[in-house]
């Protein structure tokens, strides 16, 4: 299996950005994904890029973007639904047995590198070097990816689960997606007799934003397994569309009776680590040409153009993406590159690079 993370298209972008739960009535059964009249840019996510000493995975990065990863795991002997706030997303290598592993996530090892929960915090593993080896939680889990912040509309298309088996009475083991309007899209996984076993979930939503696992079972007192293999599209139009506004309109529109929809619930939210929320940030003085700051407005606007309906070029995207590695904490521009950036996002806002500007 070439367990490379691969790219069949052009480029795309994703950013962290994590979430909250979801009402049980708001939940929609499985439809047909919508027919795309687009260019679809695929890709899957195998996790051969990381090692067991990533620990813990926050993010995995491509030629998409950024998508935020998040494992959350059940403490042993707790039958409630509370799970720990702390992130225990790790690499388990099915070609090398650790922990208690071998007889189950190192049967499929063809699938070579996959995502657990880890039994132990990140701060244990480092006070306990016999604790050192992946080891994936029995006592239930939570995977979450974040696929929010990428520019154009993402259909999930599949992904492989490995190890709900009948031995440990895995039967409220689930698949769920979140796609972009709210709705909840839920894919139960079958037991299957035998440890290691591997099924691949075909999901096909469109418009989706999160893909959250669960494992757990009776009682809520067991639950563990792994996933790999998470394919998506990207659709990218095929011709220009919509047209873009500056900062200073999304400033002024963002609540109240003059708020433009594609701001949705975003000027709430924080703005990756800065501590402030977006509309903070596009009310925050670039005090000194804080370089931060002035490509955050610029790259805060052509989120929400893209979210209004403009497209956004590939070269604009490049831009894009090396913006949102930058604010994730994954790279450290000179400032003079910053500002570059800030320049281009500025045109592409301003309508002079891409789509024009509207009426």
């Amino acid at each position: 299996m070439n367990k490379t993370l691969s790219r069949v298209g052009a480029l795309c972008l994703g950013a962290l950005v994590f979430f909250g739960c979801q009402k049980e009535e708001d939940m929609q059964p499985i439809t047909a994904s919508a027919s795309q009249d687009a260019t679809q840019n695929c890709y899957t996510i195998d996790f051969e890029n990381f090692t067991a000493s990533n620990f813990p995975i926050t993010q995995v990065s491509g030629p998409y973007g950024t998508v935020g990863i998040m494992a959350m795991k059940r403490a042993e002997g707790v039958t409630s639904d509370n799970y720990s706030s702390e992130n225990v997303a790790r690499v388990y290598d099915a070609r090398v047995h650790t922990g208690d592993d071998g007889h189950d996530l190192g049967v499929p090892d063809e699938l070579g590198k996959m995502l657990i929960a880890n039994h132990y915090t990140p701060a244990q593993v480092a006070a306990n070097p016999s604790l050192a080896g992946p080891n994936d939680n029995a006592w239930g889990a939570t995977l979450r990816l974040d696929f929010s912040a990428i520019a154009h509309p993402v259909t999930l298309n599949s992904i492989q689960v490995v190890d709900i088996d009948t031995d440990d009475m895995e039967n409220e083991s689930y698949v769920r997606v979140i796609d972009a309007s709210g709705k909840v899209y839920n894919f139960p996984l079958t037991m299957y007799p035998n440890e290691g076993s591997v099924q691949t979930v075909t999901m096909n939503v469109a418009n989706a934003k999160t893909l959250i696992v669960v494992f757990d079972g009776a009682n809520r007192s067991v639950g563990s397994g792994a996933i790999d293999n998470i394919n998506f599209c990207v659709n990218i139009p095929d011709q220009p569309t919509g047209c873009t506004r500056t900062q200073g309109y999304w400033k002024n529109h963002a609540t109240g009776k003059k708020a433009n929809p594609a701001w949705g619930s975003l000027h709430d939210d924080m703005f990756f680590n800065s501590g402030m929320t977006y509309l903070q940030i596009l009310n925050a003085a670039p005090k000194g040409g804080d370089a931060y700051i002035i490509l955050a407005h610029q790259y805060i606007a052509a989120k929400l153009n893209v979210a209004a309906g403009a497209s956004m070029p590939a070269n604009v995207l490049t831009v894009y993406n090396n913006a949102t590695t930058y604010f994730n904490g994954g790279s450290s521009p000179s400032r003079s590159t910053l500002i570059q950036w800030a320049e281009i996002l500025d045109a592409y806002n301003n309508g002079r690079m891409g789509v024009p500007h509207c009426d």
